[in-house]
């Protein structure tokens, strides 16, 4: 659930407005009649991994606490959030929801806050990698998911 900047009201959408040249976000009876920039659609899973690049055989995820991981490593350089948002070129407020968690970043922002905080936020994972297959073209069972002691 995202909260909107201008009546406080939990939103599962989420509308970017233009006021006057500054961007707002807002739920959408806020928006309306406003210059729309964007609209957020709240996503499923918040809490995890998201998968930022597939391949055949693996796939890039941004790690489970991506949040955390951002704070601190600003904290250990002393950089201020406000000041943060600028040496990437982003929104101090968005910033803000990445880093409580509340909003997963897009792969650009992942990059930049990779290259600027000297940190990483993605991780690598294998197709199938955790599953044992039995050779052929047999669908993968309960059994050959499960962890056996």
């Amino acid at each position: 659930m995202y909260d909107c900047e201008i009546c406080g009201k939990k939103t599962k959408s989420l509308y970017i407005i233009d006021v006057e040249g500054a961007e707002l976000t807002t739920c959408m009876n806020c928006a309306e009649g406003k210059n729309i920039v964007e609209i957020i659609e709240e996503e499923s899973p918040k809490i995890g991994v998201r998968t930022t690049q597939k391949t055949e055989e693996s796939s890039i995820e941004v790690i489970d606490n991506y949040g955390e991981v951002i704070r601190s490593a600003r904290e250990k350089l002393g950089v201020p959030m406000k000041v943060l948002a600028e040496m990437i070129n982003e929104k101090e407020s968005m910033l803000n929801r990445i880093e409580h968690g509340k909003l997963l970043p897009n792969d650009k922002v992942v990059q930049k806050l990779e290259k600027n905080l000297g940190i990483k936020l993605t991780t690598s994972i294998e197709k199938g990698s955790h599953l044992q297959n039995k050779g052929n073209d047999a669908p993968v069972t309960l059994g050959d998911a499960a962890v056996k002691k």
